[in-house]
């Protein structure tokens, strides 16, 4: 069972699965050389919206229902630590609740809700609105939490793609025009209705540092790294093959504007 948990403690944590460099220079602006890019977000909101690190789960953005099969439900639900085993999960829903960080990047969250055996069940995934806290030796430094989430044209179609987590695991969401586009002009994502997909992918072990979010995380030896270098430099809009994710349900019918927060 996904469960949203408040972080309290911080674990120490070998600094090579976050990101360490091999440099033991006190600058800590260390440049990672294996990271990976993408094209310039296009901005489609130029206006920065006020946003909160937290953003209260269906207080705003945009809810839709979600069609997954009982299969991959189980499969996402499968998480460490979790004994329960998912019944008949009826009412599945999914919200997005975003808002421009900085530079055409999003942070929010992303709640995956069903009902099941007479209880709501809700995983809340998160992408920071902050940057990065400073560590001497470790990459990705002051980067921006949210830095992979952003719009692109892709196929001659205006998309977004992004990352987020909670304790258990991380998803990648992607969004796409809902019908015939215009051809991938800025306005495009607030005239017409956008679809997606969500893929997940599991921790091995509940994830309790709050050093760096799973998507500036390397090694993967602690089973936390959650990398895609399609996601990351915008090749598509699914993780890829060996990126350890799992297409999970799909969605329809999104009012961009309602679910990016844009006045």
């Amino acid at each position: 069972m996904k469960k949203l948990m408040l972080i309290t403690s911080m674990l120490t944590l070998g600094l090579m699965s976050v990101g360490c460099s091999k440099s033991n220079s006190s600058s800590g602006t260390t440049a990672n050389p294996t990271a990976v890019g993408g094209p310039a977000p296009i901005i489609i909101d130029p206006t920065t919206p006020d946003g909160t690190e937290d953003p209260i789960v269906f207080e705003s953005g945009a809810t839709t229902p979600f069609e997954a099969s009982l299969d991959k439900m189980r499969a996402y639900t499968a998480t460490a630590g979790n004994l329960l085993a998912i019944n008949n999960p009826t009412n599945l829903q999914i919200n997005i609740n975003l808002a421009q960080s900085e530079a055409g990047r999003y942070g929010g969250t992303v709640t995956i809700s069903y009902l099941d055996n007479g209880v709501q069940h809700e995983g809340v995934f998160s992408a920071g609105m902050g940057k990065n806290q400073r560590f001497s030796g470790m990459y990705d430094n002051d980067e921006l939490e949210a830095k992979y989430n952003y719009w692109f044209t892709f196929e001659n179609q205006l998309v977004f793609t992004g990352f987020f987590e909670d304790p258990f695991g991380a998803i990648v969401l992607n969004l796409t025009p809902d019908g015939v586009v215009g051809g991938g002009n800025d306005a495009e994502p607030l005239n017409v209705k956008y679809k997606g997909q969500v893929y997940f992918r599991n921790f091995k072990t509940e994830k309790t540092t709050p050093y760096r979010a799973c998507w500036f995380i390397y090694t993967g030896l602690d089973g936390h790294e959650c990398r895609s270098n399609v996601i990351q430099s915008k090749l598509g809009l699914a993780p890829g093959d060996g990126a350890g994710y799992t297409l999970l349900g799909t969605f329809t019918n999104v009012e961009i504007k309602q679910a990016f927060n844009m006045n």
